[in-house]
């Protein structure tokens, strides 16, 4: 019996690897499937300093896979940044509308977020929605480094359980930026999220947020 179920968890992984279901949408259409992974291994991971490589790229932070999910500390003090910095992983990508879903536990990490940045060089910040214990928010940014901007849109206060895997579903669509985490709605505008998307990924603070099942698709708006 335990070998059996060893084998049918092996397969839902491929499977999901593979053919991730779409989820339903409020605004968006799918398109092309960009990327589906599980983050249940090492090799989850593209492989780092090859430029190219497709696939979810460890950025700052160090990123580990813990009890088959990815898992997030972030990047200490340094003279180069004196707070530190939160754990980054990203896709590369050349996307105008898209839909992506996940699955996150916040742990012992105080915010967790899913995050988009343009096709400028470098990468500028464009759009993010943010997750903590209480509260869900959307914002829309802009620059990079020492020179990022942002914008707070739309909050919601809600309890969102740390200790509880969660499931979002993000679509972005013009200007439009839907989020739906678990059965919590939260929805935002703004030209800046019309600009074409250079990276798509997830972001997390202090340690201990982990992500798993992340799906990445193209998309365009519902007629």
């Amino acid at each position: 019996m335990k070998n059996l179920l060893t084998a049918l968890l092996f397969t839902s992984m491929l499977v999901f690897a593979a053919d991730p279901v779409p989820p339903a949408t409020r605004i968006c259409v799918v398109d092309t499937l960009i990327s589906a992974e599980a983050f249940d291994r090492p090799e989850s991971f593209a492989k780092e300093k090859q430029p190219g490589t497709d696939g979810w790229r460890k950025g700052i932070g160090t990123w580990s896979i813990k009890d088959g999910a990815a898992y997030a500390v972030q990047e200490g003090p340094s003279e180069k940044r004196p707070n530190g910095h939160e754990a980054v992983c990203e896709h590369i990508v050349d996307l105008g509308d898209y839909v992506m879903t996940a699955e996150f536990k916040l742990g012992t990490s105080p915010q967790v977020g899913f995050v988009c940045r343009d096709t400028n060089k470098p990468n500028l910040h464009q759009g993010r929605v943010m997750i903590t214990p209480t509260a869900i928010w959307i914002q829309k940014m802009s620059g990079i480094a020492k020179e990022t901007r942002r914008e707070e849109l739309k909050k919601i206060e809600v309890k969102v359980d740390p200790n509880t895997w969660h499931r979002i579903t993000i679509e972005i669509c013009g200007d439009h930026f839907f989020a739906k985490i678990d059965d919590h709605v939260v929805e935002a505008s703004h030209e800046r999220f019309k600009d074409r998307k250079g990276r798509v990924g997830f972001v997390a603070r202090a340690e201990g947020a982990q992500f798993r099942n992340v799906a990445l698709w193209g998309a365009k708006a519902k007629p």
